[in-house]
């Protein structure tokens, strides 16, 4: 495989980890919101923070990989910038 097809699917990596990402924190947030809309008047301030506390984590132990991936893929693409130097 050469060079320019590696560094593709690396960047393609990269970029689809960051969709993903994107789209669980996007997810995350709409989810705050639609029991904020649902419970308007028994969801307290209190509540809010303990669930985007739950939030936070699951969005952190659903992107850890993904940015293992990224981290990986952007190291893999440094080696391939030295090695054509």
């Amino acid at each position: 495989m050469s060079d320019f097809w590696k560094k593709l699917l690396l960047s393609l990596a990269i970029v689809v980890s960051i969709l993903i990402v994107a789209a669980v924190c996007w997810h995350s947030l709409e989810e705050i919101h639609y029991l904020k809309s649902f419970y308007p008047k028994r969801f307290t301030v209190e509540e809010a923070f303990y669930a985007s506390g739950v939030e936070l984590i699951k969005v952190f132990v659903i992107s850890v990989p993904f940015f293992l991936v990224i981290w990986v893929s952007l190291y893999l693409l440094k080696i391939l910038r030295n090695r054509d130097e």
